[in-house]
């Protein structure tokens, strides 16, 4: 069941960069939330939950997921104008370091927040699952990115 999920989510994968190439039909928001709800289904799949426990799992890992990109993105935002910068100062870098290490402390209060928000409705050994099938995930898409590169 999984090397077909597997094989499921490579096609996926593949054809939604090869819209995204050709005829440029879907844009990049639709693809974003193709992705998203995809890495939803990888996790919910990978965690076991049963068909009650996923409508929950859902909403609220959207949020998370949402919550954590609104903070990396003002994080990047910042580090990506000094890299443009060829006037920038060590006060430059300085202010992008602490917002990288400030923007890494406020994922980790996200991630407890919503920790025990999961923990109303899935068992600790879930909780676990679902950590572990994140960074498979991950781990995937690193993968995938790195065959395409060659």
């Amino acid at each position: 069941m999984k090397k077909i999920f597997l094989i499921a989510f490579t096609l996926i994968l593949g054809l939604g960069s090869m819209c995204a190439q050709g005829n440029g039909k879907k844009s990049r928001a639709e693809m974003k939330k193709e992705f998203k709800e995809f890495k939803m289904k990888f996790i919910a799949q990978e965690v076991d939950l049963q068909d009650d426990q996923q409508k929950q799992f859902f909403e609220l890992y959207e949020q998370m997921s949402d919550e954590r990109m609104q903070v990396f993105e003002q994080t990047r935002r910042l580090e990506r104008k000094v890299k443009k910068d060829p006037q920038a100062t060590d006060e430059d870098y300085a202010a992008v370091s602490r917002a990288i290490t400030e923007a890494k402390e406020k994922d980790a209060a996200i991630e407890k927040k919503y920790e025990a928000k999961f923990s109303t409705f899935m068992s600790s050994k879930q909780l676990f699952k679902m950590k572990a099938a994140e960074e498979k995930f991950r781990q995937k898409m690193n993968e995938m990115r790195h065959r395409r590169r060659k």
